[in-house]
């Protein structure tokens, strides 16, 4: 969920070039909010500044609202506010990631996020 169109086209392409196929996008935490509660996801990845409901927005109302509570969660986000950050932390996600990201390094950071699950 970004609501930047490039930067979700961008996240897009990596996911499929690291092998992830079925793949949802929505233009911001609250589209995407409605999805995650129609569909079974294993992972989110979400950006942190959107419009109608923010990542962290987003993030509470996966852990708290969701039937998919336990879902994984990535933040993406070009966000530097320690305190801001903390809250997201605090919120539940699974990994924070900086943008802008090197495809490498997303495609390490959802290995390690799965491999600690299991």
């Amino acid at each position: 969920m970004d609501d930047s169109f490039s930067a979700r086209s961008y996240l897009i392409r990596v996911l499929k070039n690291i092998g992830i196929k079925n793949i949802a996008e929505a233009e911001n935490g609250k589209r995407g909010a409605e999805i995650i509660q129609g569909h079974s996801f294993d992972l989110v990845i979400t950006d942190y500044n959107m419009p109608e409901m923010d990542g962290r927005e987003l993030v509470e109302f996966i852990r708290n609202k969701s039937w998919q509570h336990t879902l994984l969660i990535i933040m993406i986000s070009s966000e530097r506010d320690e305190n801001r950050l903390a809250t997201v932390k605090q919120a539940g996600v699974s990994a924070i990631c900086d943008k802008p990201f090197d495809p490498s390094y997303i495609k390490n950071l959802i290995e390690q996020i799965f491999v600690a699950e299991e």
